[in-house]
């Protein structure tokens, strides 16, 4: 069986006035995390019933606090600030972008035409003016609530995307074409036209905090492993969104990024890289309701029900099932042999593939 690490996250009593800046040093910090019983197969932040399950460590253990989106140590304490979801535009206009690679968890979800947008999830760094930020979608309710209370930044949607964000989504919402806080937002002189709108997570966080948002820590959305078994080597992945290709090689302890043949790079960080690649296969289906200004229909995107799933790490891969309990639990993973599986210390992308589609894995 793999040998489950889990971390949980103790919130902390709420704050007022906070102020936030780009150094998370300088942040306010919540009490420390404790590290649960090894191989219990718990989420990182709850236990099977959803409720927090702190275990009680030994008089001679040190408390260690614990980033709750990358299991990282903040030997600082952990910023009482919930998960920043900032949609990225991903369309060959808008790159190269900005900030992708200091987000805790990117995701990247299937939307009209065959094309892709990101959801980059940020909580242990300030990164600042990340983009460029594009529209919600209806599955960004699902994503919110992965994560617990959170925040969600875009550029905007028409009533029939937003609906069912504002109806289920739980989060405190920043759209551009609101106008709610427009000192988040700012175009980008250097881009073109609808792929130049970017936005800055210090004022978001700091706006958000003001008006409603939790200061807490987010819920820990995806489990974490020191290894896991059943894995067969693959160095190499290839995903097919039908208009677009996302592949990734794995090089010197990371998971490299490239998109439709070539190379994916940041702005300010180089390559696009994750420690762990979460594939999950995704069911969804067209409503004739939701579609793009061009009459392409929206992917309705099924984020809760669970599938087939592969993670990669350490240059391997493990094939596996995903699933949630409910919208608000988090994602849990599980070896061909029903034994938890998880992404290891770091930063993770999570593959929303559309069913039936299938990696294709090589070395």
């Amino acid at each position: 069986m793999a040998t489950m690490r889990v971390r949980s996250v103790l919130t902390c009593a709420a704050l007022v006035g906070v102020s936030f800046t780009a150094a998370c040093s300088q942040l306010p910090t919540s009490g420390p995390a404790t590290s649960n019983t090894a191989g219990s197969g718990l989420s990182p932040a709850t236990g099977s019933s959803g409720a927090a399950n702190p275990a009680s460590p030994s008089a001679s253990e040190a408390i260690t606090a614990f980033w709750p989106l990358t299991n990282k140590p903040a030997p600082d304490g952990v910023a009482n600030r919930p998960a920043l979801l900032v949609k990225i535009d991903n369309v060959g206009a808008a790159l190269p972008q900005q900030g992708v690679n200091r987000a805790d968890i990117v995701i990247e979800q299937p939307v009209e035409g065959g094309l892709t947008r990101l959801v980059a999830v940020f909580q242990s760094k300030n990164p600042g003016v990340v983009g460029p930020v594009r529209s919600a979608r209806p599955v960004d309710a699902q994503l919110t609530r992965l994560f617990g209370s959170s925040i969600l930044v875009f550029s905007g949607a028409s009533n029939q995307e937003i609906g069912p964000v504002k109806a289920d989504s739980h989060a405190i919402l920043i759209a551009n074409d609101w106008g709610n806080a427009p000192d988040v937002f700012h175009r980008d002189p250097n881009r073109r036209g609808d792929h130049s709108l970017m936005a800055d997570t210090d004022v978001a966080w700091t706006w958000a905090l003001a008006h409603g948002a939790q200061p807490a820590p987010p819920q820990a959305g995806i489990p974490f492993t020191d290894s896991n078994q059943l894995a067969n080597p693959a160095a190499k992945v290839k995903l097919d969104f039908y208009d677009t290709t996302a592949s990734w090689y794995y090089e010197s302890g990371k998971y490299l990024r490239s998109q439709n043949g070539s190379p994916d790079r940041t702005t300010d960080s180089g390559r696009v890289s994750a420690d762990t690649v979460i594939i999950t296969q995704v069911a969804t289906h067209a409503d004739p309701q939701f579609h793009d200004v061009l009459g392409h229909p929206t992917p309705i995107i099924d984020f809760v029900t669970g599938g087939q799933a592969w993670v990669l790490r350490d240059g391997k891969v493990t094939p596996g099932r995903w699933s949630r309990a409910n919208i608000d639990a988090p994602l849990q993973l599980t070896d061909a042999n029903g034994n938890p599986i998880g992404a290891k210390t770091g930063r993770t992308w999570i593959e929303l593939l559309p069913a039936p589609k299938v990696p294709a894995f090589s070395n």
